[in-house]
């Protein structure tokens, strides 16, 4: 009897050590890859379906249907703080309408590169400013391609 209950206990714990995994694909927390943000106008949470980086002009672009949505040009994309508004050489361009001169332009804010490694960019951005109806816009980019 006591063969039996060892090799029950053996095979519980393989069955279970085999069907748990430290991989949490879940979203429990782990940053999905891609471009998310909110803006002032809503809490929803968006994204774009071709979020991608230009390593030649240091710019990031999130573009949905054949729109860019967002270009975030920036005077590098090493990891690091980049200002945004006033005398600022970075820029940050949103257009949430599709329309023509209704793009929020930041007055004050900042974009971070946290990774940039493997010919992928990751960071963050929020900004205040005017323009299309929105106040404020805040959103990361999680393992997006550089193109060269």
């Amino acid at each position: 009897m006591k063969k039996i209950s060892a090799l029950v206990m053996i095979a519980f714990f393989a069955i279970t050590s085999i069907s748990c995994s430290s991989d949490d694909s879940s979203g429990g927390g782990a940053a999905t890859d891609g471009f998310t943000w909110t803006d002032s106008s809503g809490s929803t949470v968006q994204t774009v379906d071709n979020p991608y980086a230009n390593g030649a002009f240091n710019s990031i672009f999130a573009v949905r249907s054949a729109a860019t949505i967002y270009e975030i040009n920036l005077t590098s994309l090493a990891v690091g703080t980049y200002a945004l508004g006033g005398a600022s050489a970075n820029a940050l361009y949103y257009n949430s309408t599709g329309t023509l001169g209704t793009s929020f332009s930041p007055t004050s804010g900042s974009v971070v590169i946290t990774a940039n490694a493997n010919n992928k960019l990751s960071g963050t951005f929020t900004a205040t400013g005017t323009g299309g109806g929105v106040t404020t816009v805040s959103g990361s980019f999680t393992n997006i391609v550089i193109n060269p």
